[in-house]
C-alpha cells in the first residue's frame, strides 16, 4: 500500500477488491477506483482525507467539481445502475453523481492533442519545434501523457483502468496516490477543454517592476543619458528619487542585486566592450569634410585603373578598365610587436595551479612596411630588396621613427617600384599621422607670427632643432636637450602666383626683419588691420568667422592652407602620387588587418624575452600572411570606401561592410536595407 494513503481500519475495507478487478465493469460504466478511492460503509473517504495533504503534492491543485453543471457532456451520470451501486460490496455511496471514465476514443484523441502540444511539428519537413514550455508545465503535461499512454495502450496492464493508469504514471515518476489524483484532475480538465493547461505558480506572487512599460522606458532613457557611467548603484539611486517614485508608485527601494538583475533584463552585461572600428572623431566635421572633398575624389581618379578581387576565394574581377596605366596602390603603416604578447586563452585543467607570469609587455620591435593587394609586401621579385624598416624603439635603443625616416623609406620604396615594376603607375597611401604630415621647417604657418614688426634690435624666425650637417642627427646640449636655432620662414605667394617675401628686402631700413601680420595682410589688400586683434583668445574663433583676427585671416589664405608636406614634396620630385587617409579611418587601410593576421600567428610562438627571438618570430609571422587574405582585406577596405561614396556615415558603413561581405561595392538597395535594419 502506498505511503501517501492514510491508514483505514481493517473493518472498513473488508470485502474490497483490488484495483485491477475494476476491469470487470463495462468500460462505459466502470467507476473510478484506485488505492485511495474505496467506498466504505463508515468513515470519511480517503480521497477526501488526501485533500488536506497539500504539501505532498507535486502538481498544480486544479479542483475537480462534482456539481451537476461541471459533470455535463462525457461527465455523465451512471444511469440505470443505482441498484447496482446500492448492492455493491463497497458499502455506502456518497451523495452526488458518479462520473464515467473517458471512453478509449476520447482518451486517444486527447493523447494525440497532448503530444502535439509537447512536440509541435514543423510547418514544413520533418522534426519538431520548441514549444517554449517551462520545466514545471512540461513535467506536468508529460505526466498526463504517461497516464493516457497507460490507459489507452492495449498491451498495458492498466488498459482501460483510469485510476490504475494514473497511479502507474505517478509511480513511474517516483510519486504516490496523491500525485495520481492530481494527474487525473489535470487530464479530465484537458479532455473537457483543450485550452486548460497546467500553470506554473512560482514567481507570480513577486512581480518585477519592469512589467510597467512606462517605468521600463524611463529607465532605458536614463541609462542612455548616463552612457558609459551605467552601474547598478546609479540605477538604485534613480529608482529611489522622489519624482520617479511618485510618478510610478514605487513604495520601497530596491537592492543592488535587484538593480543588477534589472540591468540584465534590459540587455546590459558586465563585460569588456566589443571592439569594432575606431570612432574617435570619425564623424567630426573637419574629418568628414576631408573624407568627402579631398580623399574620395583622389581615390575616384585611380580606382577604375586598379585590379579588384571578389568572392570568398578572392578571384580577379573581370571587366573593362579605364584607359591609362594600371595602378598599383601601396598602403603604408607601422606596427609594434612585444616579446610577452602571447595568446592567453586555452584549455587548462580545472585543478591546474596558478603559475607566475612575466610582468610587462617585454621588449618591443617596430616594423614599418608597405603592402599591395597586387603583389603583397613591398620587395623585389628575388626578395633581395625591401623597403621594410625594423627597429627597436626607445631613447636608449634605436630611437623613434621620425619624419626623416619616413622620407628615406619612401625614397627607397619608390626606387624598388620603378626598378621592378616600371610598367605600372604607383600610388602611395599613408595615414594622417603627424610624422607623415610634417612640413618643411621653413614652410608657411601663421600659428606663431607676431602681429607687428618686431622692435628694433630683434627679429622673428622659426625655431628648429640644430642638426649635424653630415649625419642630420640632432645636436644635444650637456643636459640632453636638443640645441635650437632660428631660421627664416619661406616666401608666401600672392593670388596671381608671384612670391611675397615675409621679410623686408635689401635696401629697406629694416632689411631682413620679419614684416608682421599687419603688413603682410596690407600687401594683400586688407585694410585697417592695425585695429584687428592678433588672435582670438586661445585661437578659439567663433565658428564660421573668417575676419575675426589677423591669424584667422591668414589661415584662410590659399598659400597658407595648401602647404605641401615633406613627404609630398619628396614623392612629387620622384614622380609618385601620395594620398593621405582621413583621420580616424583605419578601416580604409587594409594593412591593419595584415598586422592583425600576423600577430595572431606570432602569439602562438613559445614565450621568450630574447630580442633575437622577438625579431625572428615577428618577421616569420609577417611572411605567413597569404596573398589571398591580403586581397580579401583590400576588398573589405574598398567596401568602406564605396559606402562613404554613397553618403553613409561610419556606423552605417561598418554595418554594410559586414552585410555585403565578399563584394567590392555595395548593393543599390543599401539605403532601403539600412532603413529596414534601423541603422542611422
Amino acid at each position: 500500500m502506498n505511503s501517501d494513503i492514510p491508514d483505514i481500519p481493517e473493518a472498513q475495507v473488508q470485502g474490497l477488491e483490488p484495483i485491477f478487478q475494476c476491469n470487470d465493469y463495462p468500460s462505459s460504466h466502470a467507476p473510478e477506483h484506485h488505492f485511495s478511492e474505496f467506498q466504505v460503509n463508515t468513515g470519511p473517504d480517503p480521497e477526501d482525507l488526501l485533500e488536506d495533504i497539500e504539501s505532498h503534492s507535486n502538481l498544480s491543485d486544479i479542483e475537480e467539481s462534482d456539481n451537476e453543471e461541471d459533470n455535463q457532456g462525457w461527465y455523465s451520470d451512471v444511469e440505470g445502475n443505482s441498484d447496482r451501486a446500492e448492492e455493491a460490496p463497497m458499502g455506502r455511496v456518497y451523495p452526488g453523481k458518479e462520473r464515467e471514465i473517458p471512453s478509449q476514443a476520447v482518451a486517444k484523441q486527447a493523447l494525440d492533442d497532448l503530444k502535439k502540444l509537447l512536440n509541435p511539428p514543423r510547418k514544413t519537413g520533418y522534426g519538431h519545434v520548441d514549444p517554449q514550455l517551462d520545466s514545471f508545465v512540461r513535467s506536468h503535461m508529460e505526466g498526463m501523457q504517461m497516464m493516457l499512454n497507460f490507459y489507452t495502450h492495449a498491451k498495458s496492464s492498466t488498459y482501460d483502468a483510469w485510476a490504475a493508469s494514473s497511479l502507474q504514471a505517478s509511480m513511474a515518476d517516483g510519486n504516490g496516490s496523491n500525485c495520481a489524483r492530481r494527474i487525473r484532475r489535470l487530464t479530465r480538465q484537458f479532455i473537457k477543454d483543450r485550452t486548460v493547461l497546467p500553470v506554473n505558480p512560482y514567481g507570480s506572487w513577486n512581480e518585477s517592476m519592469l512589467v510597467d512599460e512606462d517605468l521600463r522606458n524611463d529607465i532605458s532613457l536614463y541609462l542612455q543619458e548616463i552612457g558609459k557611467e551605467i552601474s547598478a548603484k546609479k540605477l538604485m539611486e534613480y529608482l529611489s528619487r522622489e519624482d520617479v517614485c511618485s510618478k510610478h508608485g514605487i513604495e520601497k527601494k530596491i537592492s543592488e542585486r535587484t538593480a543588477q538583475r534589472y540591468l540584465n533584463i534590459l540587455g546590459y552585461r558586465w563585460s569588456t566592450p566589443k571592439k569594432g572600428q575606431y570612432a574617435d572623431g570619425h564623424e567630426r566635421d573637419d574629418v568628414v569634410f576631408y573624407r568627402e572633398k579631398v580623399f574620395l575624389p583622389q581615390w575616384r581618379q585611380i580606382q577604375n585603373r586598379m585590379e579588384c578581387w571578389i568572392g570568398s576565394d578572392a578571384r580577379l574581377e573581370q571587366g573593362p578598365k579605364m584607359p591609362g596605366s594600371h595602378v598599383i596602390v601601396w598602403f603604408h603603416d607601422e606596427s609594434i610587436f612585444y616579446a610577452h604578447d602571447r595568446r592567453k586563452k586555452g584549455w587548462y585543467h580545472k585543478d591546474e595551479p596558478a603559475k607566475p607570469y612575466r610582468k610587462g609587455e617585454g621588449a618591443s620591435l617596430m616594423i614599418a612596411d608597405f603592402v599591395s593587394a597586387d603583389i603583397g609586401w613591398l620587395r623585389s621579385p628575388d626578395g633581395k630588396q625591401s623597403a621594410r624598416r625594423v627597429m627597436k624603439p626607445g631613447k636608449a635603443k634605436d630611437g623613434y621613427f621620425t619624419s626623416d625616416d619616413i622620407k628615406l623609406q619612401a625614397e627607397e620604396a619608390i626606387r624598388i617600384c620603378k626598378e621592378c615594376w616600371p610598367q605600372y603607375e604607383h600610388v602611395f597611401i599613408y595615414d594622417n599621422a603627424t610624422t607623415h604630415l610634417k612640413r618643411p621647417e621653413d614652410s608657411l604657418s601663421a600659428r606663431r607670427m607676431p602681429k607687428n614688426t618686431p622692435k628694433e634690435g630683434s627679429n622673428w624666425g622659426i625655431e628648429v632643432t640644430k642638426r649635424n650637417p653630415l649625419t642630420l642627427k640632432p645636436i644635444c646640449n650637456p643636459d640632453g636637450s636638443h640645441q635650437k636655432v632660428k631660421i627664416r620662414m619661406g616666401d608666401a605667394q600672392f593670388a596671381d602666383g608671384t612670391p611675397q617675401p615675409l621679410y623686408f628686402p635689401e635696401g629697406h631700413t629694416r632689411a631682413g626683419v620679419f614684416k608682421g601680420m599687419v603688413t603682410i595682410l596690407k600687401e594683400r589688400g586688407f585694410q585697417n588691420m592695425a585695429k584687428v586683434r592678433a588672435e582670438c583668445k586661445g585661437f578659439k574663433c567663433i565658428p564660421g568667422a573668417a575676419n575675426c583676427c589677423c591669424r584667422r585671416i591668414l589661415y584662410g589664405q590659399p598659400d597658407f592652407t595648401d602647404v605641401p608636406t615633406l613627404l609630398e614634396l619628396t614623392c612629387k620630385t620622384l614622380g609618385v602620387l601620395v594620398i593621405f587617409l582621413p583621420k580616424f579611418h583605419c578601416e580604409l587601410n587594409f594593412i591593419e588587418q595584415c598586422w592583425g593576421f600576423a600577430k595572431r600567428i606570432y602569439r602562438l610562438n613559445p614565450e621568450s624575452s630574447r630580442e633575437d627571438q622577438l625579431e625572428k618570430n615577428a618577421l616569420n609571422a609577417l611572411e605567413a600572411v597569404p596573398l589571398t587574405s591580403m586581397r580579401k582585406f583590400a576588398t573589405r577596405s574598398r567596401r568602406f570606401m564605396d559606402a562613404y561614396e554613397q553618403g553613409l556615415n561610419g556606423r552605417q558603413a561598418a554595418w554594410a561592410a559586414r552585410k555585403y561581405r565578399g563584394h567590392r561595392t555595395l548593393s543599390v538597395t543599401i539605403m532601403k536595407d539600412l532603413e529596414t535594419a534601423g541603422i542611422v
